[in-house]
């Protein structure tokens, strides 16, 4: 699977913000990290994806993985020069970038996401005074079977 983690924000990234956040994912996973900067004449967003090709995931530790990449995403949060707001899924994040362009707060089908805001209408999975992370597996399973 590929795991698409997108930092959208309102300015491009800086190159080294982008390389400070593609080596906190080198400390943690062994996997290959393929990185892309887009900024689509439609959307108010820039979005840069940083994605873990071919992770798998297992349902004994599937909560542990998700913290991880929590932490991971809350230093870059300290790291990064302006406000961003990240989501995390399999394959793709077009659907839900769509989705979030249209209205910030409309985020409760996105696998994970994690912002610096507080959403009224959700309950967050992990809350610090860095962000908070809200969780669905409905729509994402980041390739885990539940049975």
């Amino acid at each position: 699977m590929r795991l698409v983690n997108t930092y959208l924000s309102e300015q491009e990234l800086k190159k080294q913000e982008i390389e400070v956040i593609c080596n906190l994912f080198m400390k943690q996973y062994t996997e290959e990290i393929e990185v892309n900067s887009y900024k689509y004449d439609d959307r108010k967003y820039y979005e840069t994806d940083f994605d873990l090709i071919e992770i798998e995931f297992q349902k004994d530790n599937i909560y542990k993985e998700i913290d991880k990449l929590i932490k991971i995403h809350e230093k870059a949060i300290l790291l990064i020069d302006q406000n961003v707001e990240i989501i995390v899924a399999n394959d793709d994040t077009d659907a839900e970038i769509q989705l979030f362009e249209n209205d910030c707060n409309n985020v409760s089908g996105f696998g994970l996401f994690i912002t610096k805001r507080f959403i009224q209408e959700l309950e967050p999975y992990y809350i610090s005074e860095i962000c908070n992370a809200y969780l669905n597996f409905e729509n994402v399973s980041f390739g885990v079977i539940f049975e």
